[in-house]
């Protein structure tokens, strides 16, 4: 089944933002493009001021792809610089997660490439009571989506359930992120103030699973900002 990485990264007061974005694009990803399991790469900046400031995107053939050789072989192969900007990082929060079937298909036509998402993504992250899963999942997938769909401006909606999770620095959570993770892409921030937009976050059915089914929801608003391409 396939997978997605998830990191979100805070480079914080001791390391610069150039210094942080330079090792990150020049050296961090570039290590990981030969990797076959890993089918995209993509750094997101927060268009929502929140923090962390930063999200990296790896889809992968599967989780298991960054617990097996070659990924795993590169902790023990990290440069003296990345040594230094990972002990001087504010927050490394690093996520697996499994894709989740049904995949509903893209936006039709030029709205979407693969090879350069969004340009804005919103990531919903939910827990829920236990006994609710199998009526969340239902909500979400016969109607929830369908009706983010007929939004202008939507591109591609994908959901995907935690696998592991483990975060570093002095500002890393305590405890494990919500199980589902669902991140639906936009072609711009203006959807959200659609009619459209209103309707689907406002339905009968969405009440009932907030008030039943849910016990916490996180939701973030990225931009994209680049993405790179198989050497």
């Amino acid at each position: 089944m396939p997978g997605l990485l998830f990191v979100y990264s805070e480079p914080g007061a001791a390391v610069p933002d150039t210094e942080f974005n330079d090792w990150y694009d020049n050296e961090h990803v570039p290590l990981r493009l030969p990797i076959p399991g890993i089918h995209s790469w993509s750094r997101w900046a927060a268009a929502d001021r929140a923090r962390p400031t930063y999200a990296a995107l790896y889809d992968l053939a599967s989780p298991a792809v960054i617990s097996e050789p070659p990924y795993a072989d590169l902790a023990g192969t990290r440069s003296a610089r990345e040594t230094d900007i990972f002990a001087r990082v504010a927050l490394l929060d690093r996520r697996t997660y499994t894709l989740r079937e049904p995949v509903y298909p893209p936006k039709a036509g030029d709205a979407y490439d693969a090879r350069s998402p969004g340009p804005y993504a919103t990531v919903v992250e939910i827990e829920v009571k236990p006994g609710t899963e199998d009526e969340f999942n239902k909500w979400y997938e016969e109607e929830h989506i369908p009706l983010l769909a007929k939004v202008p401006g939507w591109v591609r909606s994908r959901r995907f359930v935690l696998e592991d999770a483990a975060a570093a620095g002095p500002e890393a959570e305590k405890g494990t992120p919500p199980r589902h993770l669902t991140i639906h892409e936009w072609e711009g921030l203006e959807a959200m103030e659609s009619k459209e937009f209103k309707e689907a976050v406002s339905t009968p059915w969405m009440q009932k699973i907030k008030e039943t089914a849910i016990v916490e929801a996180r939701r973030r608003v990225l931009k994209f900002v680049r993405s790179w391409d198989r050497q």
